[in-house]
């Protein structure tokens, strides 16, 4: 008699993920594909780096601010012709010393300019007048005073005083600025002396006497000055 064999349960098909050839690879291990068979370049452009631009800039200021910008020239005491070159820096202080001084001020605006600045020294600003503006060859001097034109005449090219500049006797301690007049200390035996405020350094106020500009410029606190009275209407 034949046995009747048992049914054995189906076998579960397999499961295949399907896979369709015309839709596009996706996912985030998808390899990374340009339309048009382009290929990523390998050291893409780096954009422009600012702080090399600003890194040149200020180099370049600095340049600027060192480089001669004015030329003081005038007559020593024992009328020897005198000049000297100062940066942007120190072009402020040195024209207001080089108006007591009596000196002239001549703006570096061209290549004859630089030329004759290339053979002067540097001037010290807050030095006394022979390092200030020390003594120059004739012909040096002659080609200043050409180039700056007759003295008495505008010139484009020379700094006059400003109004600003003017000297002035303040009516309060408020009232000091530059240009100002006011009575500095001299020494304890020596009494109080007229002096014109150039500048101001360290939280002072630097000076140059007003009847001795010539000499060493030197610093008072304001409460080291004293005011002048007003002058009478």
């Amino acid at each position: 008699m034949q046995k009747t064999r048992s049914k054995q349960a189906p076998a579960p098909d397999r499961q295949r993920s399907p896979r369709n050839t015309d839709t596009p690879t996706r996912g985030a291990s998808a390899p990374f594909v340009i339309p048009g068979g382009e290929k990523v370049p390998e050291n893409p452009t780096k954009p422009a780096n600012n702080g090399a631009l600003r890194q040149a800039d200020e180099v370049r200021a600095r340049k600027a601010a060192t480089e001669p910008a004015i030329i003081v020239f005038g007559f020593n005491e024992h009328r020897i012709p005198q000049a000297a070159w100062f940066s942007e820096a120190e072009a402020g202080l040195a024209t207001r010393a080089a108006q007591l001084m009596g000196l002239r001020v001549l703006r570096i605006e061209n290549e004859a300019h630089r030329e004759l600045a290339a053979r002067l020294r540097q001037g010290q600003v807050y030095a006394a007048d022979r390092t200030f503006a020390p003594a120059v060859q004739r012909e040096i001097f002659d080609a200043l005073s050409a180039l700056a034109g007759p003295v008495g005449i505008a010139s484009p090219v020379e700094i006059t005083a400003t109004k600003a500049d003017a000297a002035s006797r303040p009516a309060s301690w408020d009232d000091i600025q530059i240009g100002g007049l006011v009575l500095a200390h001299l020494a304890p035996s020596q009494g109080w002396w007229e002096a014109s405020v150039i500048g101001a350094k360290d939280d002072k106020l630097l000076l140059r006497w007003r009847d001795y500009a010539r000499k060493l410029s030197f610093t008072r606190a304001p409460s080291e000055l004293a005011l002048l009275p007003p002058v009478a209407a």
